[in-house]
């Protein structure tokens, strides 16, 4: 099951596709962070600079994700 998640404090929207695995993160662009098993599958993706990335839609994607305060 996929977990969408947001942590407030740090700004970061998190999408958990699988669990457990976990090898690696390649940041695959400015703002984008994939989180590789060691077979090579995306197990995750982090997007850095939720509200900056996204400005006006910011607040309805946040919106729809488990928030998360650290």
């Amino acid at each position: 099951m996929i977990d969408v998640h947001y942590d407030e404090k740090e700004d970061v929207l998190g999408i958990q596709l699988k669990n457990g695995g976990y090898w690696k993160s390649v940041e695959v662009s400015k703002n984008v962070v994939m989180d590789l098993s060691k077979e090579g599958e995306i197990i995750g993706i982090e997007i850095l600079g939720v509200k900056e990335a996204f400005k006006k839609d910011a607040p309805l994607i946040v919106s729809k994700a488990t928030r998360r305060k650290a």
